[in-house]
């Protein structure tokens, strides 16, 4: 027993010790969102319900392809845990290849899908200022593509202090571009809408700039770029093994978020004050799921070193390590939205109606904290031992077959409005999680199994 506790103690440290840049890291990304819509929100409701809705259009579209490539940290994390890590440069090679091809897929989509605003309905004053915001973010989608790449391949190195450092660096550039573009300060342009999405814009090319800059000056990398050069692996191309996970991840990834695009776009309906008041409550429980992606980030490279080391054990032990983790930090969430969901929405708008209706929406945010982290982790280490065609099934399943049908049914059907919404939210993540961290229980007892029989 003393020897179990021993190794779960060392596996939750070393998962903690990646984990907490990657958090940093994914707060930065989020509240780059975040502070767009706080720091438009001077400008109206209007702007907060805009920015909101073209916000969750844009990565209901970029989505599908940004997840392709959270197949490359799981193959550089096996990489090394067979102890054959110049195998990552051939990995992020190809993935500059893939990067290069869903760029130019899914900013064409993306205009597509501008062109095509009005099919989802919403009202005519909110989808022309969200048209203007998107044209410009679009333009940054592939600076995101290949970040995304070169981030993917140093956290897998299990180095997640770089991408930590450069997204909040970003952050905060967005931050001061924001107030210089929105309202224009210091002699700019008070440019609205298109300022926050310069702001962004010019943000996410400096994070590209910046992590190719650091692998190309990194020391290690530079080693690793030597001894690829001279291994087999140099005539290799990690294009299809990239697919091959990247495919079924991205879909999960597409199925959970495309199906809170489409209760986004079902708030929408119900009128602009519903709107404006879902963005605000789901920007805050973004804050937290974004967070916990941090600690199913690390939980992909844990299980992805033992994946490669063929230990079943320490893939148990990491997996576990990293969703006992995850369900401390949610009951941290749940006591903070509980105690301050009244005052959060006052941070966005003064609007009296708003903040109310958003305070209530944040209060349903609570029963859900703890199921969203249990899902959210439960696909990070599925995702490290490869296992990504089942989640893909059981995320297509939870959301599309039984979260979305709920949600209409209780806001429309049975008339609970916006908290019909959230309400599905909750049935939703629910069975998602019960079925994830079921599949990571088989999938582990199965490779202890296989192990035995050796």
């Amino acid at each position: 027993m003393p020897s179990i506790i021993s190794t779960y103690k060392v596996s939750f440290q070393q998962t903690l010790k990646l984990a907490m840049p990657i958090i940093a890291g994914q707060l930065g990304h989020i509240l780059m969102g975040f502070f767009d819509t706080v720091q438009v929100g001077g400008l109206g409701a209007e702007y907060i319900a805009a920015t909101g809705i073209a916000n969750t259009i844009y990565w209901f579209v970029t989505l599908l392809g940004l997840g392709i490539l959270f197949a490359i940290s799981p193959l550089v994390s096996e990489a090394f845990g067979e102890h054959k890590g110049e195998k990552a440069i051939g990995i992020f090679r190809s993935s500059l290849v893939v990067s290069l091809i869903i760029s130019v897929i899914f900013t064409s989509l993306m205009f597509l899908a501008i062109a095509n605003f009005e099919i989802i309905r919403q009202p005519a004053g909110i989808s022309a200022l969200a048209k203007r915001y998107l044209l410009i973010l679009n333009l940054s989608t592939p600076a995101m593509m290949f970040f995304t790449a070169g981030r993917q391949l140093v956290d897998g190195m299990g180095r997640t202090l770089p991408g930590m450092t450069i997204n909040i660096a970003a952050l905060l550039l967005n931050i001061l571009l924001n107030w210089l573009l929105i309202y224009g300060h210091w002699g700019f342009p008070a440019l609205g809408i298109e300022g926050a999405a310069i702001a962004s814009s010019i943000s996410r090319v400096a994070m590209m700039a910046a992590i190719f800059i650091f692998i190309w000056r990194d020391k290690q990398i530079r080693t690793l770029i030597k001894s690829y050069k001279q291994s087999i692996h140099k005539s290799l191309s990690f294009v299809k093994p990239i697919l091959i996970i990247g495919v079924p991840a991205s879909l999960q990834i597409f199925s959970e978020a495309a199906a809170f695009s489409a209760a986004h776009v079902m708030c929408g309906w119900l009128g602009e004050l519903e709107l404006a008041s879902h963005q605000i409550a789901i920007n805050l429980a973004s804050i937290a799921f974004m967070t916990i992606t941090g600690i199913s980030a690390a939980g992909t490279i844990m299980t992805g070193y033992a994946f490669g080391a063929k230990d079943s054990h320490g893939i148990r032990i990491n997996g576990n390590s990293a969703i006992m983790l995850a369900l401390m930090l949610e009951m941290v969430f749940v006591v903070f939205f509980f105690t301050l969901h009244t005052v959060l929405p006052s941070l966005y708008t003064d609007n009296p109606e708003v903040i109310a209706m958003a305070s209530s929406l944040i209060l349903l945010a609570v029963f859900f904290q703890v199921s969203d982290g249990l899902q959210n982790v439960a696909v990070g280490v599925l995702r490290g031992i490869q296992d990504v065609r089942i989640p893909a099934i059981i995320a297509f399943v939870s959301y599309w077959l039984i979260m979305i049908p709920a949600c209409y049914l209780l806001a429309f059907n049975i008339g609970l409005g916006v908290r019909g919404i959230w309400f599905g939210f909750i049935i939703g993540l629910s069975v998602a999680a019960i079925l994830l961290t079921l599949r990571f229980r088989f999938k582990t007892s199965l490779a202890r199994s296989e192990m035995n029989n050796l």
